[in-house]
C-alpha cells in the first residue's frame, strides 16, 4: 500500500500517475504485495471506462454515479492509464476496493457524519487486507484555525487518526507540494 499526502491541489495524483505507476505496473515497488493490476479488475485501471459498467461515470467533478472521476494520465513518462476512485462519491465496497482512491479525508468525512457505516478504527485494515497493492491519496486537513463545529473537529481527529495508522500499514509514504513528492517512509 502507498499512502500520498499534502495540501489541497498540489498535483498529488499527477505525481501518483507521473512517478508511482510505472513502479507500481513493472512490480518494482518496495515491499508491494499482490500483483500489479493489469486493468481487467473492476475497470479501476486500464483502458478508461465508457461509464456504463459497475454505474460508474468519467465526470471531472467527481460526480455522485460510482465516484470514479475522470483524471486519467496520458502519455507521462513510466506512467499508465489510472482510473481514481473519488471517497466523496464512491459508494462504499467500490472504494474500499479500488486500487487507486483519492479524496480520501471525504471517506472519512461520510463516515463521520453516518452516511458510511464503516468502522474507523477498522478502517486502515480494512483497506489493506482488501487490496494491498492500492494507492490512497489523501489531503493534509488538521492545519490552521482549529474548526468551533464538533463534526469538523471530529472529521479532523479521526482523518489524522486513520491516516497516521494507515502510514504505519503503507510500504511507502509520500508528501507531494507543487506536484514534487517527497518519500517520507
Amino acid at each position: 500500500m502507498i499512502l500520498v499526502t499534502g495540501g489541497m491541489a498540489q498535483g498529488k495524483r499527477g505525481f501518483v500517475e507521473r512517478e508511482l505507476t510505472g513502479e507500481l505496473a513493472s512490480g518494482q515497488a518496495a515491499g508491494m504485495t499482490g500483483e500489479p493490476d493489469d486493468g481487467q479488475a473492476g475497470g479501476m485501471t486500464g483502458e478508461p471506462d465508457d461509464g456504463q459498467a459497475d454505474g460508474m461515470t468519467e465526470e471531472r467533478d467527481g460526480g455522485r454515479a460510482g465516484g470514479m472521476t475522470g483524471e486519467l494520465a496520458g502519455g507521462s513518462p513510466g506512467g499508465r492509464t489510472v482510473a481514481w476512485v473519488d471517497g466523496a462519491a464512491a459508494e462504499p465496497e467500490c472504494f474500499l476496493s479500488a486500487p487507486f482512491c483519492h479524496n480520501f479525508q471525504a471517506f472519512v468525512r461520510r463516515i463521520v457524519s453516518g452516511e458510511v457505516a464503516v468502522d474507523l478504527a477498522e478502517l486502515a485494515e480494512v483497506m489493506r487486507q482488501a487490496r494491498p497493492d492500492r494507492v490512497i491519496v489523501t489531503d493534509e486537513i488538521g492545519g490552521g484555525i482549529v474548526p468551533t463545529d464538533p463534526m469538523e473537529r471530529t472529521w479532523r481527529e479521526e482523518t489524522g487518526r486513520v491516516c497516521c495508522r494507515l502510514a504505519a500499514e503503507a510500504e511507502q509514504v509520500w508528501r507531494v507540494n507543487c506536484g514534487l513528492g517527497q518519500r517520507i517512509k
